[in-house]
């Protein structure tokens, strides 16, 4: 098997650098209120995604800032795809900016040469850094992915794979979250070679079924490599952070702005109209507790101030103006209809 792992650079940075040359070689954030996404060179600063744009201007006043232009990074996205599928069909999305690619038989004996054009094709096309990483499993991709950001490529063979798998901390693992890793630390397992002569009963008196059946899986290897095409999209949702608040008029903006996007984005799928007729609103503490209400429409429809007026019902039952706590990230889901 040939995995490839592609993932934009600082996706929304990048986009905002390819149309502002202004903005090139600068420290820049794409931002409002809260850092979306920071540019390598603001990373360089310490600056970081979820940051408040106020703390930004204090400490770092040289730092540009740009709005979030949600129709630039979707037109990027699906050209981004495109070169994408253009070297395999098989291509499983991660998000709007990475995918893995399965191009077992299609890279003639050369992978790096492929994941190099498939890097320069998505520079000249869309116009933005794609780092990629090869490997015969998900995790060797995405893990040599990682270590090619930015703007770089590394491919992990079958003898460097041998050397470096035994020796990958457990917290490094692609879906080992810290409540997880936790565990597995309590229990003096710390890198992939502890997890040797354990079998998956062992691992299932610490972590849930499926995950000590990774872990198993990983430790001999055997990890997966099985690309997933997407099928239909089964909901379509939008959020935004933002820094603590309770005040009425900025919640309610924000979350009004994300049923707009999640319109946006419900219009331009491809096929026949699917409408929803439910609606989920989410909202997140700045302890990090979250709440989600839902609740049926009264018609199928994507107006976005039918929309907007349910959403602002069920942001209602949530009750965080009286919560006590500050409201730190909103988000709206509409769920679809199969086709």
């Amino acid at each position: 098997m040939v995995i490839l792992h592609a993932d934009a650079d600082a996706f929304f940075a990048s986009v905002e650098q390819r149309d502002n040359p202004a903005l090139r070689g600068r420290p820049m954030v794409v931002a409002h209120e809260v850092v979306a996404c920071p540019s390598y060179e603001a990373r360089a600063l310490g600056i970081h995604a979820g940051m408040p744009l106020r703390q930004v201007q204090r400490r770092w006043p040289q730092v540009l800032v740009t709005g979030y232009r949600s129709g630039a990074y979707e037109e990027a996205s699906a050209r981004l795809f495109e070169v994408f599928r253009r070297f395999t069909p098989l291509v499983e999305p991660g998000s709007v900016e990475e995918a893995f690619l399965d191009v077992t038989g299609r890279d003639r004996g050369d992978p790096r040469g492929m994941a190099a054009a498939l890097r320069a094709a998505a520079r000249a096309e869309v116009g933005i850094p794609v780092s990629v990483g090869v490997g015969r499993t998900k995790l060797m991709a995405k893990l040599a992915s990682r270590r090619a950001k930015p703007d770089g490529l590394v491919v992990v063979d079958a003898e460097l794979e041998a050397r470096v798998r035994p020796r990958l901390r457990l917290d490094e693992l692609w879906g080992v979250g810290p409540t997880t890793y936790e565990k597995l630390h309590a229990a003096g397992l710390f890198v992939v070679a502890d997890l040797h002569g354990l079998d998956e009963d062992d691992l299932k008196r610490l972590v849930t079924t499926a995950m000590a059946r990774r872990l198993v899986s990983i430790a001999s290897g055997t990890d997966d490599a099985t690309i997933r095409l997407p099928g239909p999209r089964r909901s379509v949702s939008a959020s935004r952070s933002l820094p603590a608040t309770r005040t009425r008029s900025k919640v309610v903006a924000v979350l009004d702005g994300c049923v707009d996007r999640a319109v946006s984005r419900v219009i331009a799928l491809d096929g026949p109209p699917r409408l929803p007729r439910r609606l989920e609103v989410l909202v997140r503490y700045d302890d990090g507790t979250q709440v989600l209400e839902r609740g049926p429409l009264d018609a199928p429809t994507v107006d976005p101030a039918a929309l907007r007026t349910a959403a602002g019902h069920l942001l209602e039952r949530t009750a965080y103006e009286w919560d006590g706590r500050g409201v730190t990230m909103v988000g709206v889901t509409l769920p679809l209809p199969t086709p």
